[in-house]
């Protein structure tokens, strides 16, 4: 135990810093920003790093219906939520994942689970009964019908001269 000011604190043996810490760190500022398509520098991917793990998502328009397309590999359907909240298409999820690695010298198991949540903004008007989900083979497809536009109708305004009625 160490002594800082006037309390005790629990000593951390300090860590080396590994050679691209200063650009993972720049890298993940851009990384909350949206979709970010390389893996953080000198690192392997690890199951302990899940909490992390947010779906990919695509969003297309076809045949006039809002398409919103969510890999979601290794997720079980009953797993899956799709609600509406606000406006907004939210899937959320729980994903359990397991990795197991025997070798001739060695063997290795993980378990990892984590919750993920991705909120999409809906056009204006849509309601919930005008969507339909389908999950197939690691892909969440959500269909939106769009709503009817408005009927837009031009009326003229006059305009006067000020001072005059």
């Amino acid at each position: 135990m160490a002594t800082q000011q006037g309390r005790q604190v629990e000593a951390r043996p300090r860590r080396e810093p590994a050679p691209f810490d200063d650009l993972d760190r720049l890298f993940d500022r851009f990384r909350g920003l949206g979709r970010w398509p390389w893996p953080r520098l000198g690192r392997r991917p690890s199951l302990w790093r899940m909490e992390e793990w947010a779906p990919d998502i695509d969003v297309l328009e076809r045949e006039g219906k809002l398409v919103v397309r969510a890999d979601l590999p290794g997720v079980k359907r009953e797993d899956i939520e799709v609600a509406v909240e606000g406006g907004m298409l939210v899937i959320r999820g729980r994903r359990h994942e397991e990795k197991e690695v025997k070798e001739e010298d060695y063997y290795r198991s993980e378990r990892a689970t984590g919750e993920f949540y991705r909120a999409i903004s809906l056009p204006e008007g849509v309601t919930a009964d005008a969507i339909q989900a389908t999950y197939t083979d690691g892909v969440l497809e959500v269909e939106v019908t769009r709503p009817k536009a408005a009927e837009t109708k031009r009326v003229q305004v006059e305009v006067k001269e000020k001072g005059t009625s």
